[in-house]
């Protein structure tokens, strides 16, 4: 099934009838989705895109109801790729981000989705690469992802964003150790929200102390702010890094250096969706074949890694 003119068409003008109906198709991997994708890729190039990550009730959400707020008033559109977890009985995303975020609902300048992790690890949705790239053709001028919150494996959104907002709470020590994990090597901005709280003044002097620590040496140094974002203190200061940053990316060259990134991710990962495909297709229902090998591995008669290479050498590329 070809992909409609009208649908691609209406998606580019941000219509949200037909950027929602495309987006479903690109998330679900419809017919017609590839092609779509095709046609999206050279459109594109100039949104600029920031991860928001951090542990759950760090208050992610609430931030970046305020960065759509700030964004509009600096006159810019503003979309938001909300990734949270699957749900146990239909399989789509619990849409709590898109609760928090009502007051945008009407603004033809805003656009808001969520997606479900499906069990794809690292914080994010496998299909958050190609909505990104639907997003940036469609002209939107900041796109802000919100990674599912599940601690120290969120460092995929590294591939993606330019910049990188790791969002903490004050005392939330666990939280703190986790970042030696990964976590602190990937953010470009540390937020300790709900700065009301006591102990934020130490939670912001063991994060800038941890970052001194660090032994990789960056053209860029990491900043450590404060926010209360229910209230809307600190976005601003916020927004503002996010501008510094970026300033930094386009004048050492960072931004040329991300773009290779993504196309490096993109392509990866767009690998081993066909690989997979190829593999479910090959051995999807009762092959008697590939049964009569289980059996082999289950006796004991071979290993599961020759099975595994034979069948591998049987798959047909071309179908995908």
């Amino acid at each position: 099934m070809s992909i409609s003119d009208e649908l691609l068409r209406g998606a580019l003008q941000r219509d949200p009838w037909a950027l929602g109906k495309l987006a479903r198709m690109i998330d679900d991997g419809l017919e017609g989705s590839d092609e779509a994708l095709e046609r999206l890729h050279a459109m594109g190039g100039r949104c600029r895109v920031v991860g928001i990550t951090g542990p759950p009730g760090a208050g992610k959400s609430t931030l970046i109801n305020n960065l759509i707020r700030e964004g509009r008033k600096r006159d810019q559109t503003v979309a938001v790729l909300a990734v949270d977890p699957t749900s146990p009985y239909s399989g789509g995303a619990v849409l709590g981000d898109r609760v928090r975020m009502q007051e945008h609902a009407t603004d033809p300048g805003v656009y808001i989705r969520s997606l479900a992790t499906r069990g794809h690890m690292g914080g994010l949705s496998r299909s958050v690469q190609h909505l990104i790239t639907l997003l940036d053709a469609a002209g939107f001028d900041l796109v802000l992802l919100e990674t599912v919150g599940v601690g120290q494996e969120e460092v995929e959104v590294k591939d993606l964003a330019q910049t990188t907002v790791f969002v903490t709470v004050p005392g939330l020590g666990d939280g703190i150790q986790a970042m030696k994990a990964g976590v602190l090597e990937i953010a470009h901005i540390y937020l300790v929200n709900k700065a009301d709280r006591p102990m934020t003044e130490t939670t912001v002097k063991d994060l800038e102390s941890m970052l001194s620590m660090s032994e990789e040496k960056r053209a860029w140094h990491p900043s450590v702010l404060t926010s209360i974002a229910t209230e809307g203190t600190g976005v601003q200061e916020v927004m503002e890094e996010l501008d510094r940053h970026y300033s930094h990316l386009q004048a050492s060259g960072g931004l040329e250096n991300w773009r290779r990134s993504v196309a490096d991710a993109s392509v990866a990962e767009a690998i081993r969706g066909i690989v997979e495909e190829s593999l479910k297709e090959l051995v999807n229902g009762d092959n008697p074949e590939f049964e009569s090998d289980i059996d082999r591995v289950s006796r004991k008669e071979e290993d599961p890694m020759s099975v595994a290479r034979r069948w591998l050498g049987k798959l047909d590329f071309g179908k995908v």
